[in-house]
């Protein structure tokens, strides 16, 4: 079988899109609305690809359709809203009893 080579990470993502788009509907089916192809490229690049050595397109394809949506939305949310976590918690005022 001929081997699959590509001269750059765009070529790449443009094969890879099907997969990313197949991904981003399941991802919008959870609620996720606001996670698109590049968020789950870019959370695969950062974090599932980015030691890897001779990957195959197939186990790329896989790594997408297989990887936890949570996951990517943890992702989503470190890097788009990084100040979430110091939302300061406040009482609400009491109502009063009837």
């Amino acid at each position: 079988m001929e081997e699959i080579v590509f001269e750059s990470q765009e070529e790449l993502y443009k094969r890879i899109l099907p997969a990313l788009r197949s991904k981003k509907k399941r991802v919008h089916k959870e609620g996720y609305k606001s996670i698109n192809e590049i968020d789950i490229w870019d959370y695969m690049r950062f974090n599932k690809w980015n030691k890897s050595v001779g990957l195959e397109l197939c186990d790329m394809v896989d790594d997408i359709l297989n990887t936890p949506n949570i996951e990517i939305m943890k992702y989503y949310h470190k890097i788009h809203m990084p100040d979430n976590d110091k939302i300061e918690v406040i009482d609400l005022p009491k109502l009063k009893d009837n």
